[in-house]
């Protein structure tokens, strides 16, 4: 039988019945999944529209959570803080990288030519303020080392070591860099020996500056501890910063370095009485 008879004969009841048997779910399906003709509300999905989140989005707009610029920059937001009171006060003149005030890139707190020589004044600024910091998190600096081999920071642990009254000998045999020290075992004389607050900002500076600190590297455990006194100690730097100087304490004096000692020493024995054979150098 041709297409054509059978179209005449039943006409659209085919392409309708086709129609409705694929359109009608099966039976048997539903007979083993009932639920699933009026599931529950967590899984029923909403049509959603681009158009009308954008509106409900602009009504209730999501609070941005605001982050201090100069955070992301170092990790640790103590040094970030002492930092920025050193600059409101004024401490911080110059930029010798050539950016902004604050710097551009925020490379301020991270600058030791910028900030040796802003932390320095205010620590010889506010001298009196040593005597006021935790003595337990200044030998959590201290006892187990130097920072590093520079000789002004051994000098100031050295320093450090005498006002906390440890051993020496002890710290050196336990440190890691005595090896290639020069200063190892070396035990500062009286004269040298007094303690001031420039001390333990240095110490603060170069644990701060350090590029295992900047990168927010891993650390070992008594590292770790180490880092938590320093920053317990800039905390207390920032507060007692606030704070004036006692006008009873006297300001110390600066000590000569051994250098200059030799050279005023020279230029007095200019005038010690000749006696022949003695000889004069030319220079």
């Amino acid at each position: 039988m041709s297409a054509s008879r059978l179209f005449s004969l039943f006409g659209f009841s085919v392409v309708r019945n086709r129609t409705t048997l694929s359109a009608d779910p099966p039976n048997q399906f539903h007979k083993l999944f009932p639920s699933l003709l009026n599931p529950p509300k967590f899984l029923r999905f909403r049509r959603y529209s681009s158009s009308v989140g954008t509106i409900i989005a602009s009504k209730n707009p999501v609070e941005k959570t605001t982050t201090s610029y100069s955070d992301s920059h170092h990790p640790w937001s103590e040094w970030v803080a002492f930092i920025d009171r050193l600059k409101a006060k004024g401490y911080l003149v110059g930029n010798p990288q050539g950016h902004g005030s604050a710097g551009a890139d925020g490379n301020v707190y991270n600058d030791m030519n910028l900030l040796k020589d802003a932390t320095l004044s205010f620590a010889r600024d506010r001298f009196d303020i040593l005597k006021s910091l935790s003595n337990e998190d200044i030998r959590a600096l201290v006892e187990s080392g130097c920072p590093n081999l520079f000789r002004k920071a051994v000098n100031s642990a050295k320093r450090l070591r005498a006002y906390l009254r440890l051993d020496e000998g002890d710290v050196c045999s336990a440190c890691n860099l005595r090896g290639s020290c020069d200063k190892a075992y070396v035990i500062l004389k009286e004269s040298e020996a007094a303690a001031r607050t420039v001390d333990i900002v240095r110490i603060l500076l170069f644990y701060a500056l350090d590029p295992l600190v900047v990168s927010d590297g891993e650390k070992l455990p008594r590292r770790a501890l180490v880092e938590a006194s320093a920053r317990n100690l800039l905390s207390e730097l920032t507060l007692l910063g606030e704070t004036s100087p006692d006008p009873a304490l006297p300001k110390p004096a600066a000590q000569a370095s051994p250098h200059k000692k030799r050279s005023l020493s020279f230029v007095e024995d200019k005038d010690v009485e000749m006696k022949r054979g003695d000889w004069m150098c030319p220079k």
